[in-house]
């Protein structure tokens, strides 16, 4: 009977040992633009056995304890992951990468050279953005007009009749004419957006597409027109759109 404690502490051990550890699930998350789109919420539900979870924005963690269940990031950051906690283990990421989608040099001519036919654009269900001709009412988004010498960027309803009843509009870049290093679309106010505005060459907007006319909602999309060049009546452009709605962040490198 001697050797009974050393065999039952033998078969404690096995059993431990072959214990599985405890896999915390992803967090599932959802997203909301704030604040006219400065923000983006982060919220999800509790996942089982966590004892918290970890915000990582492009890469620096922040830790949220158990019983919070969203965080507000403040400012454009590429990369937003969360994991589950529980002692030293961690799930794995829900991760969102924020950067907008970019089209290079596209070319929109004005509607006074009647010899070409894409004098409008819009942007795809991919956030690309294809030049069209005015036929395509439903989708137009811009379109290039002439206004005696000067060549316009105008909405659909800067027209009587509308050609269709998106609102959009643009704005001046404000602190710098670098594509890449304008980070936040300008904010919606008065004044600020135009629905008709004369480009010039090597400007860069920011545009805000308003499908209703409602004013800010999360069903709205932001991004950054550069002007290349104005060559005639063909005007080139990059573009960046933000996919998700509402957000005013427009993170491009």
């Amino acid at each position: 009977m001697r050797y009974l404690p050393v065999i039952l502490g033998a078969l404690l051990v096995l059993v431990v040992s072959c214990t599985p550890p405890t896999t915390l699930e992803k967090p599932s998350v959802t997203t909301a633009a704030i604040e006219n789109g400065a923000k983006l919420r982060l919220t999800w539900t509790a996942v089982s056995g966590a004892t918290g979870y970890n915000v990582y924005l492009d890469g620096a963690k922040t830790a949220v304890a158990s019983g919070s269940y969203s965080f507000d990031v403040p400012q454009p950051t590429k990369l937003i992951e969360v994991s589950a906690t529980a002692s030293s283990e961690e799930s794995d990421k829900w991760s969102l990468n924020t950067m907008i989608v970019k089209t290079a040099s596209f070319i929109v001519y004005s509607m006074g050279d009647a010899g070409q036919q894409n004098k409008a654009f819009f942007f795809n269900s991919t956030g690309t953005a294809i030049p069209i001709p005015l036929s395509q009412v439903s989708d137009i988004d811009f379109i290039a007009d002439t206004t005696g010498a000067s060549i316009e960027l105008r909405a659909p309803t800067a027209y009587t009749p509308h050609y269709n009843e998106k609102d959009n509009a643009t704005a001046a870049a404000v602190g710098t004419m670098v594509f890449d290093d304008y980070k936040t679309a300008e904010a919606p106010g008065s004044g600020v957006y135009l629905t008709a505005r004369t480009i010039t060459t090597n400007a860069l907007y920011s545009f805000w597409i308003d499908p209703n006319g409602s004013g800010w909602t999360v069903d709205d999309h932001f991004g950054k027109l550069k002007i290349e060049s104005i060559s005639g009546t063909a005007v080139t452009m990059t573009a960046g759109y933000q996919m998700v709605g509402g957000l005013r962040w427009l993170i491009s490198n």
